[in-house]
């Protein structure tokens, strides 16, 4: 099939991402997607779309994965110019900030083009190296952030399993308990049946990923928690033993669990050996902000671990990842500077944070924000960046916070969503008994106090 140029498709293409030929994402599920901004792809996880195939990574071979028809025409329609509709969060990020993750990447990964050449005419590629693994081993987590969902954390699919009217009881999917007495911290079940995810020894899970761990140069991991998967530690053993420590290991990770205590292992006796670790804490708040908005923090663990990590391994790059939403749009540049104060961050801790819009879900949104809010917003995110970002390594950061504050400003939803904010936190603070309107005061006088009634429920399918 005739190709467009390097030039074109990497820089002038509306539609062209690298991902699809070099990079492998496997979700909590172990089904196999493009990327993990993929829309279509959360759908699939919640049961609402079964049409892509159902593939597994562990059963079935990556290569036949990779060539399914949900790849090819990806494949095709990027080659092609068409905007494929599992890709509509990057072109919409675009379309609100300029940018999106597909640009990233097609910058970081150009290397790889002459695999593209390699296209077959149906879209296909012979011979699929993996140059960038993404892995969710299972939705595995301690923690039950404001903005997450059953399907990325087993404290959510708990708690979703255990209320009546809870909005995520009937989300469909598998869920992991915690269980310190199972010997791999987690056990699985069904919201109806008992559901085994896999069953495989370190040797057979290991033995499935052997070539991908040849050609890989980058490895994310992601969760769930992956600090608490057994999987992550058992991938980096065997990467030490076969001396792929030039492997870049990126995580984003809540940690809370320097020393996983059920598996009886410490991940920094890991990270030593690789000559890069790059870690982003997903972190939306300080104190007792954060441990409401990222449920299951405690903050002084949080700080000294940060701390930890900063001042003992030199290997390490450790920067934020935050959530940009109502709750803390008005409150990150104060955590920011206090952590700036402290010399937690740094300007290249800045270089390797990201601050993203949340889009989902939407009762959670900075776009819910007044007017007056977003424009004192605003103006505390211009007095940070006039006082600390004096130097050109933070262009990055620049970005993300634009982008964030270009997403808040993209539509006013002040007066038509508060109401399913006020009703979705009022819900969850009662079952979690915890309280917005103590948490956060500087936000009281925009949402009615009395309004939190916590006997919210029968509507909640409208905001999932």
């Amino acid at each position: 099939m005739k190709i467009p140029g390097k030039e074109k498709l990497l820089k002038e293409s509306k539609s062209f991402c690298m991902l699809p030929w070099m990079h492998l994402f496997v979700n909590t599920d172990l089904s196999v997607w493009s990327c993990c901004v993929n829309e279509k792809m959360n759908d699939a996880l919640r049961h609402l779309d079964k049409s892509h195939i159902d593939t597994n990574v562990m059963t079935q071979p990556i290569q036949e994965i990779i060539n399914t028809d949900y790849f090819k025409q990806l494949r095709l329609d990027m080659l092609n110019g068409v905007q494929n509709e599992n890709c509509n969060g990057c072109y919409a990020l675009e379309k609100s900030s300029g940018h999106s993750y597909r640009n990233d990447f097609n910058k970081q990964f150009k290397e790889s083009f002459p695999k593209v050449l390699e296209t077959n005419d149906d879209g296909s590629i012979d011979n699929f190296e993996t140059i960038y693994l993404d892995f969710r081993f299972s939705n595995l987590c301690n923690f039950k952030c404001r903005s997450c969902r059953p399907e990325w954390s087993s404290t959510w699919a708990k708690e979703a399993k255990d209320n009546l009217n809870h909005p995520y009881r009937d989300w469909g999917g598998k869920l992991v308990t915690l269980d310190p007495e199972h010997e791999d911290w987690g056990k699985v079940e069904d919201l109806k049946d008992n559901f085994k995810r896999y069953d495989q020894t370190k040797d057979d899970f290991i033995s499935k990923f052997t070539e991908v761990f040849n050609t890989v140069k980058r490895i994310y991991f992601a969760g769930g928690e992956p600090l608490a998967a057994k999987e992550q530690y058992w991938m980096l053993e065997y990467l030490i033993d076969n001396g792929r420590t030039d492997v870049v290991i990126e995580y984003n990770t809540n940690l809370s669990m320097l020393k996983n205590n059920n598996l009886k292992l410490n991940i920094i006796d890991y990270w030593k050996h690789f000559e890069n670790i790059n870690l982003r804490v997903s972190l939306d708040a300080m104190g007792k902000r954060a441990e409401y908005i990222r449920h299951g923090t405690d903050w002084k663990v949080i700080e000294d671990n940060f701390r930890y990590v900063k001042e003992n391994l030199p290997n390490a790059q450790v920067g934020i990842s935050s959530v940009f939403q109502l709750s803390n749009a008005l409150h990150l540049p104060d955590f920011y500077q206090d952590w700036i104060d402290k010399e937690l961050i740094d300007h290249q801790g800045l270089s390797n944070t990201f601050v993203i819009p949340l889009t989902g879900p939407l009762q959670l949104s900075s776009r819910i924000l007044a007017k007056n809010l977003k424009i004192e917003v605003e103006h505390k995110w211009n007095k940070f960046n006039s006082i600390n970002l004096t130097s050109d390594h933070n262009n990055t950061f620049l970005r993300y916070v634009k982008d964030c504050i270009g997403y808040m400003n993209g539509e006013d939803l002040y007066e038509s969503n508060k109401e399913d904010f006020i009703n979705w936190t009022a819900y969850l603070d009662k079952i979690r008994n915890e309280s917005f309107i103590e948490t956060f005061p500087e936000l009281n006088e925009y949402f009615d106090s009395h309004k939190f009634d916590y006997n919210w429920g029968p509507d909640r399918n409208r905001m999932l």
